[in-house]
């Protein structure tokens, strides 16, 4: 059993490893071959979009665990692949090509390993979070190596270096043993579409949480290209930035784990996006360089609550067994506002520059907060809805 869990420690430490290898460079990467801001925000309009066509298709493919474990060694093989071969190419249609096809063919991988890892923990009555925070613990030493690497040895050397590690991780895929089917689950109540559409409380949290981490993701998508341009930071210093708050992140997340049942979700969603509110403020005001990297920080404690607080609220909500639809509903709308902002945001910044972008994102936040304290979703629905 120990030896189980190890592979499985080892499944999530590996893979997003790798991840943190490429992803949090990748913008950079195409800045610094010569694509603009406008064509970057094309580029990252991709996976979003691609990911809310090609989702529908892999949840008929995924029908149980075993299929899951062959379609996760597929992914993974291809994307490592993709990876590498974007170090061989050049140009916006090719770098636009590659990216769809990771996000057309692997988007997918990260909910099915959440699933499939979810389920040995369930089974094995493990914590899940006792195995996903490995992948926490990789971005936190990756990321603080990236710069470095690409510093010294170049944006080219890393992502073949990344690619490799997610070659890797389909030989930890086939190490692990197959999971034993699930046990019949037909008294389990059936997903009630009509319910959920008809849930006031659903909607209201829809718009707020679109606002509020479809902004973020936008926001975020640009601010590596922002700190290594505007503001001048080398490479080694970005991957320090990220590893710091991505361990602020571990550490908030673990400290709600354990404590979290004290505050209400709303208060947590309240103080988050306050913190949010500000460390935008301080990108569009064009602060000094030390005070914008203290409320970068703010970026890990913020979005740990959301990690918390998200599901928990979502739960409270809706029905027991609309839960997973409700999330897949929200994830989707999420990334279709992130998509079509991104392309808009490649354009605002190439026609009015970084600060007025964060100004224009400082203010969607603010909406989001405001529809929030307006039209908070009540939680109390729970008892007449299950």
């Amino acid at each position: 059993m120990k030896s189980e869990i190890l592979k499985y420690k080892l499944f999530y430490f590996i893979r997003y490893f790798g991840d943190a290898l490429f992803y949090p460079f990748m913008s950079i990467y195409f800045i610094a071959k010569g694509i603009s801001e406008q064509q970057l925000g094309i580029i990252l309009a991709i996976t979003p979009i691609a990911t809310v066509i090609v989702n529908p298709f892999w949840n008929y493919v995924i029908k149980d665990t075993r299929i899951s474990q062959i379609v996760m060694r597929i992914m993974t093989l291809i994307e490592g692949i993709l990876i590498i071969a974007l170090t061989q190419v050049s140009g916006f249609e090719l770098y636009a090509l590659i990216v769809c096809l990771i996000a057309m063919l692997c988007s997918p991988f990260i909910a099915i390993q959440d699933g499939f890892c979810a389920t040995f923990a369930n089974e094995n009555q493990l914590e899940f979070s006792s195995l996903r925070i490995y992948a926490s613990i990789a971005y936190v030493i990756a990321t603080a190596m990236a710069g470095f690497l690409i510093l010294y040895l170049g944006y080219e050397f890393l992502f073949i270096v990344s690619g490799a590690f997610f070659l890797l991780t389909v030989f930890i895929s086939w190490w692990i043993k197959p999971l034993e089917k699930t046990k019949n689950q037909e008294d389990r109540p059936k997903r009630d579409f009509k319910a959920l559409m008809h849930n006031k409380e659903f909607y209201k949290y829809l718009l707020f949480y679109t606002l509020i981490a479809g902004t973020i993701r936008i926001g975020d998508s640009f601010f590596g290209v922002y700190a290594t341009g505007e503001m001048g930071l080398n490479t080694d210093w970005w991957g320090m930035i990220y590893a710091a708050f991505v361990l602020l992140e571990v550490v908030t997340l673990r400290f709600l784990t354990l404590k979290g049942y004290q505050y209400s979700e709303k208060k947590l969603f309240l103080i988050a996006n306050v913190l949010i509110l500000f460390r935008y403020i301080s990108y569009s005001l064009n602060l000094p360089l030390p005070i914008i990297l203290a409320t970068t920080m703010l970026r890990g404690i913020s979005w740990g609550i959301y990690l918390y607080a998200h599901i928990k609220y979502v739960i409270k909500i809706v029905k027991m067994e609309n839960i997973t639809m409700a999330i897949l509903i929200v994830t989707l709308l999420s990334s279709i506002y992130a998509g079509i902002g991104s392309v808009g945001a490649g354009l605002l910044i190439g026609g009015v520059g970084y600060q007025t972008f964060y100004l224009v994102l400082t203010g969607l936040i603010a909406i989001g907060l405001i529809c929030f304290l307006g039209l908070t979703p009540k939680i109390d629905q729970t008892q007449t809805q299950n």
